[in-house]
């Protein structure tokens, strides 16, 4: 009896795996379908399920509705809102750490770039975080955790990030080095501070980085830590006063490099005793410099917990004016990558030449009151970076006198561009600025190939903040993955120039569409011009169809692709945005047409030519028979003039009626009308 019971069970199971698995198989069979999307807003996403990654992922062994709850499988697809998966269904515990953290609140208030699972650990691809294809892979964490905490991140536009370039700062440090430079995957990472899931700003006590709590977070790695401090902090306070004892980071510098070991012998008391006093100078080619460090500035700057030495750091401590041996202050020491990306750029390669007004980073960054481009107060803030950048390019600025710049008015023309108006005007601080587009350091000229301006890679520089536009770009005709075909492609500063953009619903923009399409589409322009939305725009109607509202502004396609605005499977509710009866017959008229294309439209260049040649034969018959007439007509004319003169009597006959006469009236008055209109329509360009 029991082998049967057994039996049943398993047969009972098996049947359930079998129906399990026919789930997901059901799921794939339209999900494996790398076309299939659905809109949710104004945003269209994809819905394509790759199986071999979904093989390959940690959930592997879950069907599609372990996940996906919400979905009646019976019913599906409907016309109902997809619920979002739910990852604390499995993960509760995760789920309420996250729930609780910085990253969990700011979810759940619906606040922009706010991250979930799926921004840390992916979709159908997860993997085990001892997978070093993992982003939660030991060695890849400061990587993912610095796409938002760096410089220029959108997260750093909209909100204040205390932590920014955080992968930078973290390589340089001790942990940084025994992580990326020895492999040591012991070395801490962010999580082993921070936690993954229960993230705490440090001003709160419940944090594990909090001035309470960092001791013991550190502790995890850091043992003894009363016997390695007991050359500094007597044993005692550590019983009877720890409050009094300081957190580990106020010695330790959590994301920082370590100090070198001259700061340890020369103290910046030392230098502020001659360098805090008014009229401390050197002279540098007979022009006195001033050598003055104010304190204030020091304290105010972004680098006031980092020593003189550490930057001045060819200073020795064994002569009596140790900062004798001090030459130029060399950045690169803690800022390695940006000084790379600087020395390879255009000002890096003019200040190594010797440039006179080359710009260093002092030029741009200060010197001692150096602030971080948070800091509304600093110069690489980013609502000053257009007049930081425009102090050396503009028409009269002294580095335009020796040298012929690219752009001579940036600040000028930006500011009037739909990018400056919503910084200057609305104070929009995700606007673009200069640094977005060129780059803060790595600033090159248009026809390098590495230059974020260049023709083919401009596409991928706008599509950083226009997406979608992007994603529409690279499947249209305009597009190519060929680099070569790419530099004869239109890409966004063909058809939006760069530093005088504007809005695409203004008069300006919307009078130049036709212009800019036909500076590459001549011919299509010109036919385009003789219809009669090409008439009526011209003579200033900007609401009749243009280029792009028939073919789209960005996703232009072949009117051969069915996907195409102007195919034949699209083309009547292309023309129903305009003209709401549109139908198929509508739309059978020629949009292009014209008489000198022998090949696409025959019967137009044929007729064309017949008409032309007729009319000409015409009046060449008429006017010969003419011709040939006025000898005659002359004769007569003289003869009947010499018979009047000899009659004695005259006689008048009426040809006309009053009737007749105004016939003929109306006849001329409306022939004069519609010569008059029918010139307006014909030479509707003319001013």
């Amino acid at each position: 009896m029991r082998i049967s019971i057994l039996q049943v069970v398993f047969v009972v199971l098996l049947l359930l795996v079998s129906a399990r698995a026919e789930d997901s198989e059901g799921c794939l069979d339209c999900h494996d379908d790398s076309e299939l999307t659905m809109k949710r807003g104004d945003r269209e996403i994809s819905l394509f399920v790759d199986e071999d990654i979904l093989n390959h992922s940690i959930h592997r062994e879950l069907q599609c509705g372990d996940c996906h709850s919400s979905i009646n499988l019976d019913e599906h697809p409907d016309e109902g809102e997809v619920e979002p998966v739910f990852c604390g269904n499995c993960h509760d515990d995760v789920q309420h750490d996250f729930e609780a953290g910085i990253h969990g609140k700011a979810l759940h208030a619906n606040q922009i770039f706010a991250p979930t699972c799926m921004e840390c650990h992916g979709k159908h691809n997860i993997l085990a975080i001892s997978d070093p294809k993992s982003p939660s892979y030991k060695m890849n964490i400061p990587f993912l955790c610095g796409k938002c905490h760096k410089e220029g991140a959108p997260v750093a536009r909209v909100y204040n990030i205390t932590e920014h370039n955080i992968l930078e700062n973290y390589s340089l440090s001790i942990h940084g080095e025994g992580l990326f430079k020895k492999g040591l995957i012991v070395s801490a990472a962010c999580v082993d501070c921070h936690n993954s899931h229960l993230i705490l700003p440090h001003t709160d006590e419940k944090s594990s980085i909090s001035p309470q709590s960092v001791a013991k977070t550190c502790m995890k790695c850091h043992t003894r830590i009363e016997d390695v401090h007991k050359q500094v902090i007597e044993g005692e306070k550590w019983r009877k006063d720890p409050k009094s004892i300081p957190a580990c980071t106020d010695c330790h510098l959590p994301h920082k490099a370590r100090k070198e070991s001259v700061a340890l012998t020369l103290s910046d008391r030392s230098c502020l005793k001659c360098h805090s006093q008014e009229g401390v100078h050197k002279a540098v080619d007979g022009k006195k410099v001033s050598l003055r460090v104010l304190k204030e500035d020091i304290k105010s700057s972004v680098h006031n917990e980092v020593s003189c030495v550490k930057c001045h750091s060819d200073v020795d401590p064994r002569l009596e004016r140790p900062c004798k041996t001090a030459g130029k202050v060399d950045c690169s020491s803690c800022h390695i990558k940006t000084a790379k990306e600087f020395t390879h750029s255009g000002h890096g390669k003019a200040l190594e030449e010797g440039v006179e007004d080359a710009p260093a980073c002092t030029t741009c960054h200060g010197d001692h009151h150096i602030k971080a481009n948070i800091d509304e107060n600093s110069p690489t803030y980013r609502a000053s970076i257009p007049k930081l950048c425009g102090t050396c390019h503009r028409s009269d600025s002294p580095v335009q006198k020796t040298r012929e710049l690219a752009e001579v008015n940036a600040y000028t023309d930006y500011s009037q561009s739909v990018h400056g108006r919503g910084l200057v005007e609305k104070g929009l601080l995700p606007s673009a600025v200069c640094t977005d587009c060129h780059t803060a350091h790595q600033v090159l000229k248009h026809d390098d190939p590495r230059s974020s301006v260049f023709a083919r890679n401009v596409p991928a520089t706008c599509a950083a903040c226009h997406r979608g536009i992007y994603k529409d770009y690279i499947k249209s005709a305009h597009f190519s993955v060929d680099d070569k075909k790419m530099q004869e492609r239109p890409t966004c500063t063909s058809c939006h120039s760069s530093h005088t953009i504007t809005t695409v619903k203004k008069d300006k923009f919307l009078t130049e569409v036709t212009h800019t399409c036909g500076s590459c589409h001549e011919d299509l322009s010109e036919s385009y011009l003789e219809t009669m939305h090409g008439k009526a725009y011209r003579l200033g109607y900007l609401e009749s169809a243009k280029c792009s509202d028939c073919h789209t502004a960005h996703r232009i396609l072949p009117v051969t692709d069915p996907q195409s605005s102007v195919s034949m499977y699209n083309i009547v509710q292309t023309c129903q945005q305009c003209h709401k009866d549109a139908n198929e017959r509508f739309t059978g008229y020629l949009t292009h047409a014209t008489h000198h294309d022998p090949i696409k439209y025959p019967i137009l260049y044929y007729t064309y030519w017949a008409m032309t040649l007729l009319l000409i034969s015409v009046f060449s018959f008429f006017g010969i028979h003419t011709l040939l007439a006025l000898p005659k007509s002359f004769q007569q004319m003289l003869k009947r003039k010499k018979e009047e003169k000899e009659r004695k009597t005259r006689y008048y006959i009426r040809r006309f009626g009053l009737s007749p006469r105004i016939i003929h009236l109306f006849v001329i008055l409306s022939f004069l009308t519609l010569a008059l209109t029918g010139m307006m329509l014909k030479f509707s360009g003319m001013p």
